[in-house]
Formats: structure tokens, sequence, C-alpha cells
């Protein structure tokens, strides 16, 4: 399956995202469908624990601009 990808190639976070938008950002820019990014991110969540998911996630939040 194939997902279009926009053609600006830089990553923002996206205002209609979730929970502060990163996933939808992530699966706007690589043409990834969001849900699995944000299976992929649960997985991450449990095997590497909360602290250091939340951490990255809030770091990558911060840092990436709002579109």
């Amino acid at each position: 399956m194939y997902y279009d990808r926009e053609e600006d190639r830089t990553l923002y976070r996206e205002r209609r995202g979730m929970i502060l938008g990163v996933f939808q950002g992530l699966a706007t820019w690589s043409g990834l469908p969001v849900l699995l990014l944000r299976i992929i991110g649960v997985v991450l969540l449990f095997s590497i624990g909360f602290v250091p998911m939340a951490i990255a996630y809030i770091l990558t939040a911060l840092m990436l601009p709002s579109r």
C-alpha cells in the first residue's frame, strides 16, 4: 500500500494530531499511515519504558515547528 507524501519535505508537528501532533507529522512527512506509527510508538513504550519514551516524545514535540 502506498501513501502519498506531501511535496514539502520539512518535518512539522500537525495541529490536527491527537497529542501534540508528533505522529501525525511523521505520517505526513514519511507517507506511512499514522496508525502504524502510533502502534510502533506503543511497542516502544512497553519495550524501553514510559519515562524515556515520554521524554523523547516531548523533546520531539518541542523541537519540531508547528504547522
